[in-house]
Formats: C-alpha cells, structure tokens, sequence
C-alpha cells in the first residue's frame, strides 16, 4: 500500500522563536499534534470499516494505528489483535514529525485496494486533524 500524506505547517515566526528559545517545546508539540491527528484518522477508518460492515472478527479495525478491542460482527469469532499487528511508529527527523499508521495484518493490503477505508478515513477526517492539531501544538506551546 502507498503512502497517504496529510501535511500541517506551524507558522514559521512561531517556529523559529520556540526553535531558538524553548526547542524541546517544540519537539513536544509537533510529536502531540501528529500523534492526535494520527488517533483521528485510525478512529475514522475504524468506523469507516464497522459501518459499512467490512468488520467481520475484528482483527483488522483493532489493528489500525493503535490497539484495541471492539467486538467482531455478530456470528463471527473475535480474532484479537496483537500490538504486531499495529502500525503506529512516530519519527522526528530533519524537523519533520512523521507518524505511520495503519494495519499490519495480512489482508490490509487487499482491503485498501479493494475498499480504499484508509484514503478515505483520511479523507473524511481531514478538517478534525486540522483542528485537533491546532489545539494540541497551542496548549503546549502556550500554557
């Protein structure tokens, strides 16, 4: 499966003052504003995939981005995800902050061809990062 990208932008005069005066700050609020915006985007495919009932032993929607535990499809035997089966990896580098996320089981890659649930979470949930992104980078650098 591709790369999906979202990317967000801290004003550059605001970045360059906290770079230059309080840079752990900055590091903080970039790594919390990708970590909430990458909890969005799983938490709409997550519901992306049990609303339109591609949801069947829940291993898939427990497995994208983070771990959880929802219940499988009625008739169908819960499969628990593992945290192997998660992919939730964050790296800052170059001042850059890049979050993967996604699933690692075996027929993610399929579901994404098939159903595209990812690229349209991302999609669907676009103006919620924004958002979430923005509150995160303000209480952290202004509080």
């Amino acid at each position: 499966m591709g790369d999906m990208k979202f990317n967000m932008k801290i004003d550059k005069k605001t970045a360059n003052y906290f770079q230059k005066k309080m840079p752990h700050k900055l590091t903080e609020a970039k790594k919390r504003a990708v970590e909430a915006m990458g909890k969005v985007w799983a938490d709409e495919t997550k519901t992306l995939t049990r609303d339109e009932e591609h949801l069947r032993t829940g291993l898939y929607v427990n497995s994208i981005g983070t771990l959880t535990n929802i219940k499988p499809a009625p008739g169908y035997d819960a499969v628990p995800a593992t945290k192997d089966d998660v992919v939730h990896e964050i790296v800052d580098s170059g001042g850059k902050t890049i979050l993967k996320i996604g699933s690692n089981v075996a027929y993610a890659g399929h579901l994404e061809k098939q159903y595209n649930l990812m690229a349209r979470g991302l999609d669907i949930s676009t103006e919620r990062m924004k958002t979430v992104a923005n509150t995160q980078i303000k209480e952290t650098l202004f509080r």
